[in-house]
């Protein structure tokens, strides 16, 4: 319903600052004239507004809607009111049909925009008329549609607002602005929504840019009259998505595509109506940007080792869609990160064509290679390592060749992690030579130095031994030129430490040999010289026995060092 058409006070044909008194009168007066069927005319009608419909029924309503003080008010904001000589003059050409020379009067005695108790009549009577022309007889004038938007939020926030609604009521009375203001924002939104979106009508940002003069709690809710409608619909396609993203992601392109496409014209118009710095506009398309990245990394993951079809273009394509959207923040941060990283995806495709058929071979080597750092450094579990990425660099070397510089850094990353964990395995036995070489202790019951690094030599002979045979094998094995010398280096140091050992082990069986004859001499020695002593202290009838019995041992013990020598001679090559 057009409010200055329809207005109460203009069926009823008198001025919003009219009595009560004369609204009764009029009232009466249009019955009489409808009792005997003939419709009663007033110098108020204005037929410029429009065609009016004043019959019995009409009045009623029209007198009803303006019984309460704070309708009075609102239905006198679209109308006029007459307080002054310079309101009759222009009240006077509006009868008369001089549009034109009212709207000349009341401007010329409107100096400043700022409402005052000499002016607030008039700035509101011109912001009816230029309503009324802007609205009316099926035509838009945006121009003073603007103006008269703009003039009567001046009247309304004004404190001059209270001699306005004094005038109109016939007495001060307390008013919610709140109210008024929200119900004339209503009615303007009521009026002009049969213009909106037509052609030479009205677009609703130019709506919402009218009432910037108002306060932002008004301006935010005529936006969201028409903003509420499209976000809702936005957050709800966004929460779909979610949920067949979720349960299937294989489609997750096609979900974000469909997506894209039911919010796009929306997210338009929330960008033309709001901007896009506006941090509304600013969270609902980070949102939106968001759940399409998500669609095409979940897509990315679906398909990536995939040998059949390669995901990096329409994942690409999606996540483009995303950063058109104009996200900011970490958002955007994120987006940019993804887009270069697809971009080496695909830009990288020939090489994963090149390496297809030994991926799995590939893969194997890496997983064997995290796995060697976490087990024990044991001689047994380098050789497992070594034969089982063996049969797999074999397989990569046919694929690439034995010149390629992907294979050879991989091999010699076999080589070098080995390699690796035998140096420190050789070198600390070593250093548990040198360790237990410091508890050597002398034997009296045997008449030897008892010696534990013997016992720990030998167990560096074995695993000197272990790591020389491993190593043999992997000589055969390909690797860089860097890697290479290393292993030689090493190989070199491991087999002189070999050299080393074997000798040693050849002296300490020599050096065994001499400390039984050493310790046997040493008998016969102290016997031979402890004898003169002997033959005073012993009774000459024991002597003769006596020598007797040293003679014999003497005689065993010669005997026991011929043995002794002769075996060791024998079996000198035992260990």
């Amino acid at each position: 319903m057009n409010v200055l058409k329809n207005n109460p006070y203009r069926i009823l044909g008198l001025p919003a600052n009219s009595s009560e008194k004369e609204l009764q009168r009029q009232i009466a007066t249009i019955r009489r004239f409808a009792e005997i069927g003939r419709v009663k005319s007033f110098d108020y009608d204005f037929p410029f507004f429009g065609d009016l419909v004043r019959n019995p029924e009409k009045v009623q309503e029209a007198a009803s809607k303006i019984e309460q003080a704070k309708n009075r008010i609102h239905y006198a904001l679209f109308w006029f009111i007459n307080n002054g000589y310079t309101d009759q003059i222009a009240l006077h050409y509006l009868k008369e049909g001089r549009v034109d020379e009212a709207i000349k009067t009341w401007q010329e005695n409107l100096k400043s925009t700022v409402v005052t108790s000499e002016n607030f009549s008039v700035i509101n009577n011109l912001s009816t008329l230029q309503l009324g022309i802007a609205t009316c007889n099926n035509s838009f004038d945006l121009n003073n549609f603007t103006h008269s938007i703009n003039l009567k939020g001046r009247l309304i926030l004004s404190e001059t607002f209270d001699n306005f609604a004094a005038t109109v009521v016939g007495e001060s009375i307390n008013i919610e602005k709140e109210l008024i203001l929200k119900g004339f924002v209503d009615e303007i939104l009521a009026l002009s929504s049969s213009y909106l979106d037509k052609p030479n009508g009205l677009d609703v940002t130019h709506l919402i840019r009218a009432f910037r003069s108002f306060p932002d709690e008004t301006r935010k809710y005529v936006s969201g009259k028409f903003t509420d409608g499209p976000l809702t619909k936005i957050e709800n396609q966004i929460e779909k998505t979610k949920q067949k993203r979720s349960d299937d992601p294989k489609n997750s392109a096609e979900h974000a595509r469909a997506l894209y496409k039911n919010v796009k014209e929306d997210l338009i118009f929330l960008k033309k109506i709001w901007g896009d710095t506006d941090i509304r506009y600013q969270m609902i398309a980070n949102k939106l940007a968001e759940e399409i990245l998500q669609c095409a990394i979940d897509f990315f993951a679906e398909y990536r080792d995939s040998d059949e079809y390669d995901p990096g273009e329409d994942s690409l394509e999606i996540t483009r869609i995303a950063a058109a959207i104009g996200p900011t923040g970490k958002t955007k941060s994120r987006l940019d990160e993804n887009i270069q990283r697809l971009q080496e995806w695909i830009n990288e495709r020939a090489e994963r064509e090149r390496l297809k058929g030994i991926k799995r071979d590939i893969e194997f080597v890496a997983r064997k290679l995290s796995e060697l750092e976490e087990l024990p450094e044991t001689i047994s579990n380098v050789t497992s390592f070594v034969i089982a990425c063996k049969p797999k660099l074999d397989n990569i070397k046919a694929k690439l060749g034995p010149k390629d510089e992907l294979y050879l850094k991989i091999s010699s990353a076999v080589v070098n992690s080995a390699l690796n964990v035998l140096v420190s395995i050789v070198n600390k036995k070593q250093e548990s030579v040198l360790e237990s070489s410091k508890l050597s202790t002398w034997n009296s019951s045997t008449f030897n130095i008892a010696r534990p690094e013997e016992e720990t030599l030998a167990s560096l002979s074995t695993t000197v031994a272990a790591a020389a045979k491993i190593m043999n094998f992997m000589a055969t094995m390909d690797m860089t030129r860097d890697i290479r010398k290393r292993f030689k280096q090493n190989q070199s140091i491991l087999s002189s430490l070999q050299s080393a050992l074997s000798r040693n082990r050849e002296g300490k069986r020599g050096s065994s040999t001499i400390r039984y004859i050493f310790a046997v001499l040493t008998m016969c020695v102290l016997v031979y010289v402890s004898y003169p002593y002997l033959i005073e202290l012993i009774p000459s009838s024991v002597l003769d026995y006596t020598t007797n019995c040293c003679m014999l041992v003497g005689v065993i013990l010669i005997l026991y060092v011929i043995r002794i020598a002769f075996y060791a001679y024998k079996y000198r090559g035992i260990n």
